[in-house]
């Protein structure tokens, strides 16, 4: 006897929150293909500036010992306090992802004993950063850097190489920028300073102007006054004194050189006192710059920053009391040359296209792609389509000079059609000669 049938379960329905979209992260973006020719220009750039000037490329983990970015900015800090997403991995290990560079590149240089008396390192970085703020401009929570670095015991050519390499990076790519300097002096020379400044917020009626955490810096680190957006600490920030009038020789004879050389290079600047801190760190030292676009005042929306920061290496177990460097903001470039509507190169000109009008033919264009790819021809196909038109007209959209056709009569006279995109004029070739009559026409153009 046949035992009855049970109705197969029904698996639950899901519910409409159970099969929603799921969206991206607040403050992070997603670069999609047609976006990604700005991306591979300022990449290419970057790395092409990076290679004239003899920098040589590192690269570094995206997550570090929490620790490292405590000893690096202090807990107290704008990249520590504001900046830095950290969390416990699952084995209790306190973990942060980088918002800047230059804490892994120091530490990398430290760990790995690669700074030895007397020698200078040029290093060259290109990657992502987050920022848990996102309250950053045009910029989105995880970003891009492009970086270049001195450590080691350079001279006074160093910081302007810097801003010289990032100047030529931006007018390349033609966007006109111009350069805010400063000189923050050294440790002996800002002590010195600092006290100016205490003296100044003697005089009555001035710490009254300042907000709420103005008052609090002015306890622990006066000189964030420079750096508050209120209005009312701005106006006050432009009745002190500026730092460049208490600098002792050292820091205003490097100061000097530096402002030769911008003369001398015809790069546009201009001395900005209220310069004191970017990037989120408190450890600058003598010069410290940022690139802005011209006309730009918003300090928000700079293109690059960067300075020496000496403090940082020893601070990290380094021997060295030399390092500087500028990082360019990736993301707010290509804004900028979207914004500006600058035409793009949409990539590498393409010598042929293979179309297909067959299963069998396709078989036998995907061995000739190869055997013209590997004789160095640039050569682009679209397989996955069986329309003559669609294909041809993909060759079109990637601007490619001929194109090659193949199909069943070609198959068996043993030839293809060789078409001129260009003026639409088609020939039959014989196959075996394909590659000698390609090279010798595309010499000729």
């Amino acid at each position: 006897m046949s035992r009855p049938r049970k109705n197969p379960v029904e698996a639950p329905k899901k519910s409409a929150k159970e099969t929603a979209p799921i969206s991206k992260i607040r403050g992070f973006k997603d670069v999609l293909p047609e976006e990604y020719k700005y991306w591979n220009l300022v990449f290419k750039k970057a790395t092409e500036l990076a290679k004239v000037y003899s920098f040589r490329r590192i690269d570094l983990p995206i997550l570090e010992n929490q620790a490292l970015f405590d000893r690096a900015g202090g807990k107290t800090s704008e990249l520590v306090s504001e900046e830095l997403c950290s969390f416990c991995a699952k084995g209790g290990e306190k973990v942060g992802i980088r918002p800047d560079v230059l804490p892994s590149l120091v530490r990398s240089f430290v760990e790995h004993g690669v700074l030895q008396p007397g020698q200078i390192s040029k290093s060259f970085w290109l990657g992502p950063v987050l920022s848990y703020d996102s309250s950053q401009g045009s910029r989105p929570r995880q970003y891009n850097q492009a970086s270049f670095d001195f450590l080691g015991d350079f001279g006074h050519s160093a910081d302007a190489q810097l801003i010289l390499i990032a100047y030529n990076f931006f007018k390349e790519l033609q966007l006109d920028v111009e350069v805010q300097l400063n000189c923050v002096g050294c440790p002996e020379c800002r002590g010195q300073y600092l006290k100016e400044l205490n003296e100044a917020f003697k005089e009555r009626g001035r710490k009254s102007k300042l907000c709420n955490d103005c008052k609090k810096h002015l306890l622990k680190n006066p000189l964030r006054i420079f750096d508050c957006h209120e209005e009312s600490c701005s106006d006050l920030a432009n009745e002190l004194p500026p730092v460049i009038d208490h600098l002792c020789d050292a820091c205003h004879k490097h100061f000097e050189r530096i402002l030769e050389f911008m003369d001398n290079l015809s790069i546009p600047y201009s001395l900005n006192t209220k310069l004191f801190f970017v990037r989120g760190y408190d450890f600058w030292q003598r010069v410290v710059y940022e690139i802005m676009p011209v006309g730009e005042t918003r300090r928000h929306l700079s293109l690059a920053s960067g300075g020496n920061y000496p403090e940082l290496v020893s601070d990290l177990g380094g021997k060295s009391n030399a390092a500087c460097g500028i990082a360019m903001d990736l993301e707010r470039t290509i804004s900028r040359i979207r914004s500006h509507n600058i035409a793009v190169d949409c990539g590498e000109k393409v010598d042929v296209f293979i179309a297909q009008l067959s299963e069998n033919a396709k078989q036998k264009c995907m061995t000739l792609f190869e055997e013209l790819r590997k004789a160095g021809f640039k050569v682009r196909e679209h397989f996955i389509s069986d329309s003559l038109k669609g294909q041809l007209d993909e060759a079109e959209r990637i601007k490619a000079k001929f194109s090659l056709i193949l199909g069943q009569k070609e198959m068996m006279d043993n030839t293809i059609l060789l078409r001129d995109m260009e003026s639409g004029v088609q020939e039959t070739i014989d196959i075996r000669k394909l590659a000698a009559e390609l090279d010798r026409r595309l010499n000729i153009i």
